[in-house]
């Protein structure tokens, strides 16, 4: 190996570590509380930390009601695709009330946020890839909302 490149590699794996270790001062400096936040209880709905399975996308939409309780209840639907598709995604409801939806892919890895403040929520997923897939509904209304998801290929 010769020297510059050596010097090259070296200076951009210093640089790498240099930032990696001034966020990780950042994220451990003193000064802030040392009390730890419990985690937000679950309604009684069952879906706010595990997915409720409503199976495998088809020719045929899948529709569920749900009820977001207020601005803390978080609601989770997967639904698995067997084939590159279209995927739909369509959350409504009725009232004065701000729910929203985001769309993870197989990876747990958000792939689309979709919160205009009105109803309905839209979206469709272009071309997505065999796999589970996972909708999270909340809402930024601090009362009840019962609302229609709608999930299908497009």
């Amino acid at each position: 190996m010769n020297g510059a490149r050596w010097f090259r590699m070296t200076s951009r794996w210093l640089i790498g570590a240099s930032l990696a270790a001034a966020l990780a001062m950042m994220g451990c400096a003193s000064g802030g509380s040392d009390t730890t936040v419990a985690p937000p209880t679950q309604t009684g709905d069952g879906n706010d930390f595990t997915p409720q399975p409503l199976g495998t996308l088809s020719g045929t939409d899948i529709v569920t009601n749900g009820e977001e309780s207020d601005d803390a209840d978080v609601d989770l639907y997967s639904v698995t695709v067997t084939q590159t598709t279209n995927l739909f995604a369509s959350l409504s409801w009725t009232g004065n009330a701000d729910l929203g939806m985001a769309l993870s892919n197989s990876s747990g890895i958000t792939v689309r946020n979709v919160d205009t403040g009105s109803t309905p929520e839209q979206c469709i997923l272009g071309g997505v890839p065999p796999g589970t897939y996972t909708v999270r509904i909340s809402s930024r209304t601090a009362t009840a909302t019962a609302y229609t998801l709608t999930i299908g290929a497009r």
